[in-house]
């Protein structure tokens, strides 16, 4: 199972949402982090919501 992906959905208070696809959740997290600099938000505003296997497809 070398290189299965997760996708790591995270959320700030006020709604803005960001979503990766990554190998490890320290790898989101580095990703997060580099998101929220990005941004020029803090990158502790947003708050993980969710892992999954791979992304809802639904409408």
């Amino acid at each position: 199972m070398a290189d299965k992906k997760l996708y790591y959905a995270f959320e700030d208070p006020s709604g803005n949402a960001i979503e990766f696809r990554a190998t490890s959740l320290q790898q989101a997290m580095v990703m997060k982090k580099k998101k929220a600099e990005k941004l020029g938000i803090d990158k502790d505003a947003f708050a993980l919501t969710s892992i999954h296997p791979k992304k809802d497809q639904r409408a």
